[in-house]
């Protein structure tokens, strides 16, 4: 159990709200969309969210934090599909499933770090932060022997307290372009759709394999077959990476 103190993290972030209220009510200035007031909130450092590439190609990845049933499913699907991809896993389910964590690295997929607990993390001090990370990385290292560069954070969830934080533990954090909301469970159609539509070079999408993601892997023969139609290459993020620029 992480125990924090978080009055410091949300009294920054009411002193940043309070500044914003009395720029509009002073001067009359307001935020053009959601997404400026939350750059300001969460500060100037971005995750990777995708790659400059002029390429047809673009990684799908895949968070897991509990169950064994839908991992394998979407591990069997991408084996029989020819696809690598890329998987950010939770300390406690490779702790728990440590065969299936096995399996993706010797499956030839790339295995990265989704922390330790489903945190908000920008919500939390440093020392927390760093918690989440090591601990999840301990335990992949220990059951995997794979040393996790890349930091997904929880629910997509950062400030620069927890970039700068991971960048300091070795570790670069990335998120994602496109989300496929799978997690939402709207239906195979829907989730395919969506992926469809909004996939582009350079994409990062996720994509969830736990068992709650009943949906994911009936979904995803479509979107494979039918990216590949379109002539996009997939991925994994290591690879996607390398293609920055050209």
């Amino acid at each position: 159990m992480i125990v924090v103190t978080l009055s410091d993290r949300i009294k920054r972030k009411l002193l940043i709200i309070a500044t914003l209220t009395i720029a509009f009510v002073l001067g009359g200035w307001a935020l053009t969309n959601v997404e400026d007031y939350t750059a300001l909130i969460s500060g100037g450092l971005k995750p990777i969210q995708s790659v400059q590439t002029l390429d047809d190609k673009l990684a799908l990845t895949f968070d897991i934090s509990w169950g064994e049933t839908i991992p394998t499913l979407v591990l069997d699907i991408l084996k029989e599909q020819g696809v690598k991809a890329t998987f950010f896993v939770s300390g406690p389910w490779v702790g728990n499933h440590p065969e299936l964590a096995k399996r993706i690295v010797e499956d030839g997929h790339q295995l990265e770090s989704l922390g330790y607990q489903h945190l908000n993390l920008s919500q939390y001090e440093k020392e927390a932060v760093q918690e989440c990370i090591t601990k999840a990385h301990d335990i992949i290292k220990e059951v995997t022997g794979i040393e996790c560069k890349f930091f997904r954070p929880p629910f997509g969830d950062y400030d620069d307290l927890v970039i700068e934080t991971a960048m300091e533990l070795g570790y670069t954090v990335v998120t994602w372009d496109t989300d496929s909301r799978d997690w939402l469970k709207p239906g195979v159609d829907q989730i395919t759709r969506r992926v469809l539509a909004k996939a582009h070079p350079g994409d990062i999408i996720l994509m969830h394999a736990s068992d709650g993601a009943t949906q994911t892997h009936s979904a995803l023969p479509t979107i494979v077959s039918n990216l590949r139609e379109r002539g996009f290459e997939l991925l994994t993020l290591d690879d996607l990476l390398d293609q920055e620029g050209q």
